[in-house]
């Protein structure tokens, strides 16, 4: 009998970054999502940025996190604004990128910690790695 974990990285083989709107169904972990797109070479649908883009970043929280949304999902194209979860800070930021370079190639969705009363000791890396894997729990689990 397969794993979870099995089927869902077939799953990811078969449909590519569209297995994401099966999750729910599967009901794989989240370090399993992490892993199969690890193990299949996939940009993950996840990406975590260090607070750089400021001169003074010093006086903000550690970083922004963001989450791929793939069409066919409800929240696919909509406005931050529009979009019911909770994020430290709510979600500031939704956008279609186009720079595999730097990013897959998608839709995203994403938070800072550059409001008022953020500093590095309260938002730490760790606390963004954490409210990013509860944005991604929020939308696809």
């Amino acid at each position: 009998m397969k794993t979870k974990k099995e089927i869902f990285k077939k799953t990811v083989e078969q449909k590519g970054d569209d297995a994401l709107l099966d999750i729910r169904y599967i009901g794989v972990s989240l370090n399993d999502v992490m892993e199969v797109y690890h193990e299949l070479g996939m940009d993950p649908p996840i990406v975590i940025k260090r607070n750089t883009w400021s001169p003074t970043f010093m006086e903000k929280g550690w970083g922004n996190g963001y989450v791929r949304i793939v069409e066919g999902h409800p929240f696919y194209d909509k406005g931050y604004e529009n979009i019911p979860v909770s994020v430290h800070g709510g979600l500031t930021f939704s956008e279609h990128i186009m720079d595999n370079e730097k990013w897959s190639d998608g839709y995203w969705v994403g938070f800072d910690t550059a409001h008022y009363g953020d500093n590095q000791e309260k938002c730490t890396m760790d606390y963004v790695i954490d409210e990013t894997y509860d944005l991604f729990k929020q939308i696809y689990m």
